[in-house]
């Protein structure tokens, strides 16, 4: 195989052209069609299997030192927070009204079966979730995913349910969604479609029984993590980036994540063929607790951490049937670094699908954002403040058919998962080819970058804190600057750089009005906050640790909005630096995610991090608020 040499940021058009051409699309499909016959649930024999078929790839790509880590599916062993899972692998179930044919059958309905249901076989009362009193091991008939809360499941556990049947699509008759249970439930669960309720529903009213079998096999197994490097690259240098796609999920699950690792393997086949200074490495595990053991691993032997990471989670929508733009979102604001302007540079290079009439302007018939940092998948891991490894992740949001078992491989788009493969592989590219001038480049393209996100925060304006985040993002562009002497940028570029944005700064900051920039006076300050859990930050972890009351808490706000709830918890984690109070930390958090967060919320949140003992108060003094001017 012919190596080829990158041109980097000297030519980043040829560069993402050349890469882009060298994807192989056909076979990004292939490889999503026969991941999507895995049931790749955390501790199954489906990811194992997964897992094989992936390093098979791998050295099929042209990448070096493929290897299958494993870790134990125990569901006792943790790193850090994150405990491994147990193992758990489904054979088949189904349900039927006695006497009847099977009314639910798994896996020929795919994510039908809860994860981690208990195994059964035998004959149940069924129940409505609504009834004052069910009968002893009763199947209970929930009408949404939105009643099958914390105060459900309790009742199920006090009045000897055996399981349960709910909709998670009460409007859709062609998909149902994925449930998972604790480990420790002893409860089955069906998802189920409208019209298989309205018989269960009728078959209670007539006092008929369900025949339920769930057939589990739980031989303790492993979890695998597969890792692989690029042929090139010095061994000696730390890995100039990390592609990473997460391996699990039940069938077929081809978007969700199918597609970002058939993509991972589409990005390493390129690089794969390409002269490098600094090795890429690429990670396949399952989503959050496999990178948590790896890094784990690789932070316990004493070895550096990439110089960056993008991570593709949900890359190959079909835009028009799924529903959502190719979504760029951002490495965290505490993590100063020139990531986020090289992955938005590739996305801008990529070669246009049309041109308009006169030739001048591109005319793709895709569309792409960019979202501040959210760390709803793997890159949360390597962003997190105990890890500190700058990570970008590629995406699609909204998906229509994201958690369903409508995530089929009809709803891949080869164009899209080309594309993203190519991004990631094209930014990996720069950051191992960098040195010298093409670090200077990269310093002009980042000044540029942030430039734009300086003079977004112009008034007029309906974003009140738009002053204190255009100091914050100038901050950001300085920072990030600096990052680049590691890879031998010129000190009289980076200078030059820097009073750019200084004076952009000044320029920008004149065009509000005198009062807008007097000064906040003083304000009796709280006792400042340090984060007292170890590694990365653990959502579900957080929970567990909480007393009952703030574990209802909890459960109320998931409840009435999910990703938002996430987001901000996320975000108010992250900003626990050791010196802010909890009103500073609520500031910080809205200003760097873009969520409106209210100070009651955020004071609350952090009171039952508090009490859970992940955040320890540190008596401080009187200071004025930080960053607002």
């Amino acid at each position: 195989m012919t190596e080829k040499t990158s041109p980097g940021l000297a030519d980043l058009t040829g560069l993402v052209g050349g890469i882009h051409q060298d994807i192989d699309a056909r076979e990004a499909m292939r490889q999503v069609a026969r991941l999507v016959e895995f049931d790749r649930y955390q501790g199954s024999s489906g990811i194992a299997a997964a897992a094989d078929f992936v390093a098979d790839e791998a050295e099929r790509a042209g990448l070096a030192d493929v290897e299958v880590l494993s870790f134990p599916a125990d569901g006792r062993t943790a790193w850090w927070t994150f405990t491994a899972p147990a193992a758990w692998t489904p054979r088949g179930a189904h349900l039927s009204v006695v006497g009847g044919p099977p009314l639910v059958t798994y896996p020929a309905q795919p994510y039908a079966l809860a994860a981690n249901s208990a195994a059964t076989d035998g004959r149940a009362p069924l129940a409505v979730a609504q009834d004052p009193k069910w009968p002893p091991g009763a199947v209970v008939l929930v009408p949404s995913a939105a009643d099958l809360d914390g105060e459900l499941f309790a009742r199920m556990r006090a009045e000897g349910a055996s399981g349960f049947c709910v909709t998670t699509h009460p409007d859709r008759h062609d998909q149902v969604g994925r449930l998972e249970l604790p480990a420790t439930s002893g409860l089955f669960g069906f998802s189920v479609l409208p019209d298989q309720l309205d018989e269960l529903r009728n078959a209670e009213r007539r006092g008929e029984r369900v025949r339920v079998v769930v057939d589990i096999d739980t031989t303790p197994g492993r979890m695998p993590v597969v890792v692989a490097r690029t042929p090139s690259g010095s061994r000696s240098a730390p890995d100039a980036c990390l592609i990473g796609a997460h391996l699990c999920h039940p069938a077929p699950s081809a978007n969700d994540n199918a597609s970002g690792v058939a993509a991972a393997l589409a990005a390493g086949r390129a690089l794969a063929r390409r002269s490098l200074r600094r090795p890429v490495r690429f990670v396949w595990a399952p989503e959050f607790v496999g990178p948590a053991a790896y890094l784990h691993q690789t932070i316990e032997a004493g070895l550096p951490l990439p110089a960056m990471a993008v991570n593709l989670d949900m890359v190959g929508e079909d835009q028009r049937r799924c529903g959502g733009p190719l979504v760029v979102e951002h490495s965290p604001e505490y993590l100063p670094h020139f990531a986020n302007a090289v992955v938005e540079a590739c996305v801008r290079a990529l070669p246009p699908a049309a041109r308009s009439y006169s030739g001048v302007v591109d005319c793709d018939v895709w569309a792409w954002r960019t979202t501040p940092f959210v760390g709803a998948s793997d890159h949360a891991i390597l962003a997190d403040r105990s890890i500190g490894c700058p990570a970008v992740q590629l995406g699609h949001w909204p998906d229509r058919f994201n958690h369903s078992s409508a995530d089929t491989l009809d709803k891949v788009d080869p164009a899209e998962l080309r594309r993203s493969a190519a991004i990631a592989a094209s930014a990996a590219a720069v950051v191992a080819t960098a040195g010298g001038r093409d670090a200077d480049r990269i310093a002009e393209l980042l000044t540029r970058w942030t430039a734009r996100r300086m003079t977004a925060c112009l008034p007029p304006t309906d974003d009140p804190p738009a002053r204190a985040r255009l100091t914050r993002r100038r901050h950001y562009g300085l920072d990030a600057l600096s990052t680049l002497r590691a890879f031998d940028a010129s000190e009289r570029v980076l200078d030059r750089q820097a009073t750019l944005l200084d004076g952009l700064h000044r320029t920008l900051s004149a065009a509000w009005d005198d009062d807008t920039a007097t000064a906040v006076p003083d304000r009796p300050r709280g006792p400042s906050l340090r984060r007292a859990w170890p590694g990365p930050f653990n959502l579900r972890a957080l929970m567990g640790a909480a007393d009952e009351k703030d574990h209802q808490w909890f459960l109320r706000q998931l409840t009435v909005d999910r990703g938002r709830f996430y987001a901000s918890a996320m975000a108010l984690a992250q900003s626990i630096d050791g010196t802010a109070d909890a009103r500073d930390v609520v500031r910080v958090a809205a200003l760097d995610s873009g969520i409106p967060l209210e100070p009651e919320f955020g004071e609350r949140f952090l009171a039952a991090m508090t009490g859970a003992g992940w955040v320890h108060e540190v008596t401080a003094g009187t200071a004025p608020e930080r960053g607002t001017s």
